[in-house]
């Protein structure tokens, strides 16, 4: 399968349409609005995974971890899974091409409809339940292929799951999954396996048999034209005249280890789709810098009523561990089977229970946590000396092994989703979205899902184990893997961020709209659902999707008809490494380089850039006589403009050989430069590597003549030239960045290593070296 993102620096200037995120909204925007025809950007701010690549060592699984704490950040920011530690609640979500759909539980069920009646929601919404809001499911239900678990499927949590709803006298049903369960191709032409059962749903499916958005949505969008990026981190939106233009962090590129400026896209229309903390995140940076937005930005933010729990060391095998996924057999989904607690009186009482498998790469640590967390809050609920016999035996099964028997092969885990009070606040503090709900925990729904809990655990003769932050001493907090609101619809400003269709409201009062600016995902939904919530965001995206293409008069099919397959070079093994120069630049054409930059160190004029080199076939650019690579990043030219330029399509050459003197070669730079106005110009830069006189290897390898010129390319007029080197400090800086990239394994990466090595060092000596070719 070949990928679905491009390389940044393939970017162009702007686009009809910038989608931000890639989850359920950004996704079937980009989908969607690709099929009327529009430009369509995405921008994602983590990587694209392929089946396989996803962790199943507990090793490779701490790699995927990144944690958002109030003090302090830890792990790589594109990192799969995504925690934001706050201390009344706490998210984790999904970072990577299709959001949380990479490591969510696939049920795809919806809520209540009495949750339509709330007054929170806009009037437009509430009209439209039986007929947008439901063809939306249609659409998305046809797109995403949800379908329950076989009935001739029946694993041992599942049947554990039907004994507990027995004993409580509650609806026990198999949701709809979003899960493959055959081989086949699928309705947009990706190959996709049947599940094997492995149970890794929720670390990423190895198999290829989930139903992600990279096997339904994103290759639609990219099949009919859109165009996506990765490791994107977009950070505030602003309006330019008649577009808005998208500020955005390249990661993992090396260059904010120099401080770079952020680069930015632009665009008619932007369609916010990052998820609950995302969207709310980049919104408020916005406000920040002068967009006027409600003053209901951040405010009515839920956690869905998400509760984790345990009946740990039940009487019956559970099998609730996932398996390595090459194996052929293992405890089923992730989740299968649902206890359904939603018919009561108040609609806020009700709730859903959900079993689990917990994924393989936790597998090592789980005997021990269980013990620890059963001794510390465990409820035991049944008895006698014959039954703890069984119990302490079983513990010592799990611990020889540190798998998955015994007692933790013996453990149903426990997903409940109920309606908090919906009474959250996003905030910002130190350019970071937090969290601020006090004695959130302590809401009386709690103690009933807890009571819930305990009587589907004395079913199984297990001992209940409640979620181990859910503790006085802990003030209670909670985990959400369902955060929604913070961008919250309304009839206007005073009670929503949004409207009916998403569009941002221009001010803190009215219903004055910013053109062509919308949220499309889970944000935008003003209470809790008290389910697995992805369907209805589907669904609200869906709809609002095709009233924005009908109000701008855009069409588009829905036509699943087989189409051309867009395909994407595989990938090779590449090399990239990111620069900083420095100097001084004159807007006075008459004058050369070193007149130049002596006028500019008199006068304090500087020019300076931060870009990053990237090849994605570093032997294709060692072999051919150009040894052209990619560049892109960010320029600062105070004399022509207070804010930095940026740069992508931009092309570096290595080395090569001058055609007027063969013992001379060169090192050339290309920039297209574009201000957020739409101004542009072009920098053409070239390092001399000559043997003069004297050892002048560093001089020559970090001084860099630059001329600037008006316009897209050379042939415009003169703007300025400058003379750049590399600062020692900065140097140290770029060998840090120096990386080969998709090498896979050491040795393949120690042999490209030793062929850049190799062709560097080889033009240097060829440059250098004693010319023996009159001996």
């Amino acid at each position: 399968m070949s990928d679905l993102s491009l390389p940044v620096e393939q970017m162009a200037n702007e686009y009809d349409v910038v989608v931000v995120g890639s989850g359920y909204g950004g996704a079937i925007a980009a989908s969607r609005f690709a099929r009327a025809g529009k430009r369509v950007c995405l921008l994602e701010r983590g990587t694209e995974y392929r089946p396989g690549e996803f962790p199943e060592s507990s090793a490779k699984g701490l790699t995927e971890i990144q944690a958002d704490m109030p003090d302090r950040r830890i792990g790589s920011r594109t990192a799969l899974f995504d925690f934001r530690i706050n201390s009344d609640i706490s998210v984790l979500a999904g970072c990577g091409l299709g959001g949380t759909s990479l490591i969510n539980a696939n049920v795809a069920i919806a809520p209540d409809e009495r949750v339509w009646d709330d007054p929170r929601w806009p009037e437009a919404i509430r009209a439209d339940v039986d007929q947008g809001i439901a063809e939306g499911v249609r659409r998305a239900q046809e797109m995403l292929y949800p379908t329950p678990l076989p009935a001739d499927q029946s694993p041992l949590k599942l049947q554990a799951m039907e004994k507990s709803a027995e004993h409580m006298g509650a609806k026990f049903a198999r949701p709809p999954l979003t899960v493959n369960f055959e081989d086949r191709i699928n309705h947009v032409g990706v190959e996709q396996p049947a599940c094997n059962s492995c149970g890794n749903c929720v670390s990423g499916c190895n198999v290829g048999a989930k139903n992600t958005l990279t096997a339904n949505y994103l290759p639609d969008a990219r099949n009919h034209g859109a165009e996506i990026f990765t490791r994107t981190s977009v950070r505030r939106v602003e309006r330019r005249g008649e577009r808005w233009v998208v500020h955005f962090d390249l990661l993992e590129a090396g260059a904010q280890r120099f401080d770079a400026s952020h680069l930015f896209v632009g665009a008619d229309i932007v369609i916010l789709a990052a998820g609950s903390l995302g969207s709310t995140e980049i919104l408020l940076r916005s406000r920040d810098t002068g967009l006027s937005v409600s003053d209901r930005l951040g405010r009515g933010f839920t956690g869905n009523g998400d509760v984790l729990g345990f009946a740990y060391n039940a009487d019956q095998p559970i099998e609730g561990v996932g398996v390595p996924s090459a194996r052929d057999t293992g405890p089923g989904p992730c989740i299968t089977s649902v206890i359904d607690l939603r018919e009561t009186d108040d609609l806020n009482d009700g709730m859903i229970i959900e079993e689990g498998v917990i994924p393989r790469s936790l597998a090592p640590v789980l005997a021990s946590s269980l013990i620890m967390a059963s001794r510390a809050m465990g409820r035991d609920t049944d008895s006698g000396f014959k039954d703890y016999a069984a119990e302490k035996y079983r513990e010592l099964q799990a611990i020889v092994p540190g798998g998955s028997t015994g007692s933790v092969g013996n453990t149903q885990t426990y997903l409940v989703m109920a309606h908090d009070d919906s009474a959250g606040q996003i905030v910002l503090e130190d350019d970071r979205a937090r969290i601020s709900w006090p004695d959130v925990g302590s809401q009386p729904i709690f103690d009933r899902i807890d009571g819930e809990l305990l009587r589907a655990t004395e079913a199984l003769g297990g001992t209940y184990i409640k979620s181990p932050l859910w503790v006085e001493r802990l003030g209670k907090s909670l985990v959400t893997v369902h955060p929604l609101g913070g961008c919250g619809m309304g009839e206007s400003a005073e009670s929503g961020v949004v409207d009916a269709q998403g569009q941002v409201f221009a001010g803190e009062t009215g219903s004055e709209l910013h053109d062509g600016l919308y949220v499309c995902d889970g944000a935008i939904i003003p209470r809790s659902l008290g389910v697995n919530p992805f369907l209805t965001i589907a669904a609200l995206a869906e709809r609002n999707v095709n009233l924005i293409a009908r109000d701008r008069g855009w069409d588009f099919s829905y036509d699943l008809a087989p189409v051309e397959q867009v395909t994407v070079k595989e990938k090779r093994v590449g090399v990239q490494f990111t620069e900083a120069m420095r100097g001084h630049f004159s807007t006075n054409a008459d004058l050369d380089f070193e007149q130049a930059a002596a006028w500019g160190r008199e006068h304090d004029s500087r020019l300076e850039f931060t870009v990053t080199v990237n090849s994605d076939d570093l032997y294709g650019m060692l072999g051919e006589p150009d040894h052209q690579a990619s560049l892109y990043g960010s320029v600062s030219i105070p004399e022509l403009s207070p804010e930095p330029l940026s740069v992508t399509n931009g092309v570096f050459q290595l080395l090569t050989v001058d055609p007027d003197e063969e013992r001379t070669r060169r090192m050339t730079y290309r920039m297209p430069l574009r201000l957020a106005d739409g101004r542009t110009y072009y920098l053409y830069g070239f390092k001399r590597i000559h043997d003069d006189p004297g050892f002048d290897l560093w001089a020559d390898t970090t001084t860099l003549f630059v001329t600037v010129y008006e316009g897209d390319s050379e042939a415009g007029a003169v703007a300025g030239r400058a003379v750049l080197r590399i600062k020692k400090k900065d140097f140290a800086k770029q060998l840090s960045t120096f990386k080969i990239t998709n090498a896979g394994g050491v040795i393949r990466r120690l042999k490209a290593m030793t062929a850049f090595g190799k062709f560097f060092a080889g033009a240097l000596w060829d440059t250098y070296g004693i010319d023996t070719s009159q001996d």
